[in-house]
């Protein structure tokens, strides 16, 4: 079985741990359906919060995933204890809406609107 995975951080292109995704097909870039807060108080990585409606439209890439692979990132994710792995609805690059997982983060934080991202 294969699952759609949007990531928005350090899990793309170019970036550290895109390695995860080695055995994935990626699908192409694609936006989310809503706004979302995205920040990065560390800098070396973003927390993407699960409160829709709130913040900037996010972009990412989209991909097709092996179990494995997905549970691979679970364990990277520190799912579900730092991030918590669920569903979100994307507009891929041809405009279809689609639903994929994606990896919100699972912590309190304080959310100052002008620290808002939404790009890595």
């Amino acid at each position: 079985m294969r699952y759609k995975l949007f990531v928005y951080g350090t899990l793309k292109r170019g970036y550290e741990n895109h390695h995860y995704l080695k055995n994935a097909k990626f699908i192409g870039t694609a936006t989310s359906a809503q706004p979302y807060p995205m920040i990065a108080p560390k800098k070396s990585y973003p927390y993407l919060i699960n409160l829709p409606g709130v913040g900037r439209v996010i972009k990412g890439e989209l991909y097709l995933v092996d179990f494995a692979t997905l549970k691979r990132i679970d364990r990277l994710e520190e799912a579900p204890w730092l991030y918590r792995r669920d569903f979100i609805e994307v507009i891929d690059e041809k405009g279809v809406l689609t639903r994929a997982f994606t990896y919100f983060f699972n912590q309190k934080v304080w959310l100052n609107p002008r620290a808002f991202l939404e790009e890595f």
